[in-house]
């Protein structure tokens, strides 16, 4: 006989096609309810609230009153909560936070009893193959899933779920999902074939005869006459027996049988039997990348500072950061940061992760305004602070912002020698909106406001050195002659013709690539959720429709500047007639540097035009049937099509399998001579295109109008979510877009896995010219000029340098971005290192151990 394990749960979404604000208001007589009928019946089973403690703080808000009650039924096992904070998405939000996610989720849930050790994800958009790592770090070793499983990958729903790092974990897959036994009838004589159904459904791919059966759906309420019926249940048949239990209890049968469960290494993409919504990768870009933005600044820069600051004496404003981190995960829930929401509902998470950054920006400008105030000044002029996060000395190039009513200046280091510098952009500025004192000023006082690009050396590892501004002085500045609509340096040759068309030469390899960045629109006939073509798609090209090229230049970079006015449909019924009344303009800015053998790429996109998709090209020309992207905390090699193209319409899959993938920020193609890479600010998706196996096609933004629809090419039957209009996802407007495009001459070696850790985190400078528009009291500290924390020789690359959340240590973590075994290298500081893990837990009381990494993090917890 088989044993059906009943889980009693809710599926909480804090937002969709309804906002936060209703979800807290259902939540209120959604737990009233709750936590009445468990304390009226200590019988009842234990109940999974959705293994997010955010769903706590939104209650609490709402009936502080009801604290004590929770905590009792939480610590007496009656609810289950945690780890997640919330339910995040694993393909688009960065690895260091779904580390927090996980960091602060289970912080939080031990204030009210034990988090579950179980890693419930009932609907994220498809999974991670990095997944076990995060649970084994946090020591959790079981994992419950829906989307993205098919038997094409595992045969069986159970299995054991191994990382590359050696992880592993006991997973379950519910195929039908979480709502496969919701609302089961009251009566048993008409719950019967219901509950039998759903069990048989349940069993069809199951390892053992222990099979899981999920009783809840969104925001449904507990079903209290659930556990009398399956007694019932029991009396009227032999096949199964049925028991209310906990996804522990299940676990705890399930391995006594392990030896019958298969192995799988890798992520579930797979849409054969519940969608995973491919097109949530670029929908709505300009929240994507505002994410990513926040994500940086506050792990790449932020906490570093603050971090830096501290060992020098200043405070660490630890709560604050934390709410910072608990703000934006709030804004990474599947729906939230996926946009498949409604329009006011995206427009609160975008208005979430604005504040955050406000948050974050201001207190990076205020403490760059404590350190600079405590630099002792050496010479005449205004103090620059260089800030350079990664944990070793760097040399190139940092983008610094001046204000002055002057013509001439100069930048010197602390010995009075000249630095170089170039100016990149110049504008008028109105001071009255930077010095408070000019704010209430009849008259209008006009800056110049100049973006320089300096070249520095040896900027010291978690560290910084000082500058000095000195107006009015004149630098030296050498001529360099620029080739008309030509960029060329000591390892690329960049050339465009009069129709746009872009051809890029390595000079090391001699390998040519014609027809790099081009730009192509096509039709979007899809929702928030998916891209889907139309049936007679129309796609246009850059080629062709160049306005203008003009090339300019310096002592430090060369830049072309081509602007492309593109006829395109206005929207879907434009495109079948074959109209092009609208125009896209976008402008590609390239730039490159006299010692950088990398492509720096902006484009800027006026869009004004609907229900289209507009893609950048990148030729590799390599001779490869795999590729690879980066995810978070490692390298993935990903098939550059699906086989199961060729059948998923015969086995009636939920919905096409693709080749639109999530990246982190990168993603390349390379053979034994030749390759691109691409490395992007925010962008999380690319495409294979069938007809062009070697082109990786980078989505620079997707413009639709609806939440779902229904009966779509690429995803069949019934719309996603709901069908409402959502024209607020055509995202009218300017859009920026960064990426940088380096060439491959085979697989990337060491030196190529530096740069782009240089590219995705530059240096930071600060004008330190006392226009904060906040004072402070001065600390009364004094700072060297030079100030290095510490310095880790290692190829990782660099994620986050921060304050402990328990205890007074900093936490240091890197990670392995190669497809191969590295050294992790020794973290040399004054104060004594050992090794830990995401849940920041000493592992060992070694001051240090080399390890050897792939795909994953590697962390160490060093004395404060």
């Amino acid at each position: 006989m088989k044993t059906v394990h009943l889980i009693q749960h809710t599926h909480w979404d804090r937002e969709w096609y309804f906002t936060e604000n209703d979800s807290k208001a259902v939540l209120y007589y959604f737990m009233d309810d709750l936590l009445n009928r468990l304390e009226a019946d200590p019988q009842l089973p234990p109940f999974v609230l959705d293994a997010q403690t955010v769903i706590l703080d939104d209650y609490l808000q709402v009936a502080p009153e009801n604290l004590a009650r929770l905590t009792a039924l939480i610590r007496d096992g009656r609810i289950l909560i945690g780890p997640w904070y919330t339910q995040t998405d694993f393909l688009v939000v960065g690895a260091e936070s779904i580390a927090r996610n996980l960091l602060l989720g289970i912080e939080g849930a031990c204030k009210y009893g034990t988090p579950m050790p179980v890693g419930y994800v009932p609907d994220s958009f498809g999974q991670s193959a990095q997944l076990p790592m995060f649970l084994n770090q946090f020591g959790i070793r079981h994992a419950v899933l829906w989307r993205g499983w098919s038997e094409h990958d595992v045969a069986r729903t159970e299995f054991i779920w191994h990382s590359d790092d050696g992880s592993q974990v006991t997973a379950a897959v519910l195929p039908w999902g979480y709502g496969c036994a919701k609302w089961l009838p009251a009566e048993t004589q008409k719950a019967l074939p219901v509950v039998l159904k759903a069990s048989h459904k349940q069993a069809q791919f199951a390892a053992t005869d222990q099979i899981l059966l999920p009783n809840g759906n969104d925001q449904s309420p507990f079903e209290y006459q659930v556990p009398e019926m399956l007694q019932a249940l029991n009396q009227q048949q032999d096949e199964f027996r049925f028991v209310n239990s906990s996804f522990s209890d299940f676990f705890a049968a399930l391995e006594t049988q392990r030896e019958k469960l298969p192995d799988y290494h890798g992520e579930l993409l797979s849409p054969k039997y519940m969608r995973i919504h491919r097109g949530i990768f670029s929908t709505r870009i300009d929240i994507k990348k505002l994410n990513a933005k926040l994500e940086k600044t506050v792990s790449q820069y932020l906490e570093p500072l603050l971090t830096l600051n501290a060992a020098l004496g200043l405070p660490y404003p630890q709560t604050a950061v934390d709410t910072l981190w608990r703000e934006a995960m709030k804004s990474h829930a599947h729906d939230s940061i996926g946009g498949c929401n409604s329009d006011r509902v995206n427009a609160m998470v975008k208005n979430r992760l604005l504040s955050g950054l406000e948050m974050a920006e201001q207190l990076l400008d205020l403490n760059f305004q404590k350190l600079s105030e405590g630099i002792t000044a050496t010479q005449d002029g205004t103090k620059i602070v260089l800030f350079n996060s990664l944990p070793r000395t760097r040399s190139g190039a940092v983008r610094l912002t001046v204000m002055t009513p002057e013509r001439d200046f100069r930048l010197c280091d602390s010995h009075g020698n000249d630095c170089h510098w170039q100016l990149v952009s110049e504008q008028p500025q109105d001071m009255s909106t930077v010095v408070q004192e000019l704010s209430n000023s009849t008259e209008t006082t006009w800056f110049r406001k100049c973006e320089l690009q300096v070249e520095v050396k040896n900027i010291p590892a978690c560290g910084y050195t000082t500058l000095w501004f000195k107006p009015g002085e004149v630098s030296r500045h050498l001529a360099h002659t620029v080739n008309p609509h030509q960029l060329e340096n000591h390892f690329l040759h960049l050339r465009a013709d009069a129709h746009g068309v872009l051809t890029l030469t390595d000079k090391r390899s001699g390998q040519h690539y014609h027809q790099l960045l081009q730009l192509v629109d096509g039709g979007d006939a899809g929702d928030n959720y998916n891209y889907s073509p139309p049936e007679e798609d129309w796609k246009i090209t850059g080629d062709g429709h160049l306005l203008e090229c003009h090339t300019d230049g310096g002592s430090l970079f060369n830049r072309m500047v081509l602007r492309y006015r593109l006829p395109v449909p206005q929207d879907l019924d434009s495109r079948q007639q074959g109209l092009t009344e609208a125009k896209l303009d976008v402008t590609i800015t390239l730039t490159l540097a006299h010692n950088s053998p990398e492509l720096n790429v902006d484009i800027t996109v006026d869009n004004q035009t609907r229900d289209h998709r507009l893609q950048v090209l990148m030729p590799t020309g390599a001779a490869s049937r795999v590729h690879f992207a980066d995810q978070p905390f490692g390298l993935f090699q990903r098939d550059n099509q699906s086989a199961a193209m060729k059948m998923w319409q015969e086995e009636n899959w939920s919905e096409a399998p693709a080749a639109l993938y999530p990246m982190q920020s990168l993603v390349m193609m390379h053979d034994e001579q030749r390759g691109l890479c691409t490395v992007t600010e925010g962008l999380r998706e690319y495409e294979i295109p069938e007809a062009q196996n070697d082109v990786l096609a980078i989505t620079l933004l997707r413009s639709v109008g609806w939440l779902g629809r229904a009966n779509m090419p690429y995803r069949p039957g019934r719309a996603s979510g709901m069908v409402l209009p959502s024209p607020e996802s055509q995202i009218p407007g300017i859009h920026h877009c960064s990426l940088a495009v380096m060439p491959l001459t085979g697989a990337p070696d060491a030196a190529f896995w530096r740069r782009v850790e240089e590219w995705k985190t530059p240096m930071l400078a600060y004008l330190a010219t006392g226009w904060s528009r906040f004072r402070l009291n001065p600390h009364g500290r004094e700072f060297p000029a030079d100030y290095s924390l510490l310095s880790w020789d290692t190829p990782l690359h660099f994620s986050t340098l921060k304050k402990s959340q328990r205890g007074d240590h900093w936490v240091i973590r890197g990670w392995n971005p190669c497809a191969y075994p590295v050294k992790t290298g020794e973290v040399k500081s004054a104060k004594g290192v050992v090794p830990s893990n995401l849940a920041e837990e000493v592992l060992s009381g070694e001051r240090f151990c080399e390890v050897t990494a792939v795909c994953a993090p590697v962390t160490f917890l060093m004395e404060n």
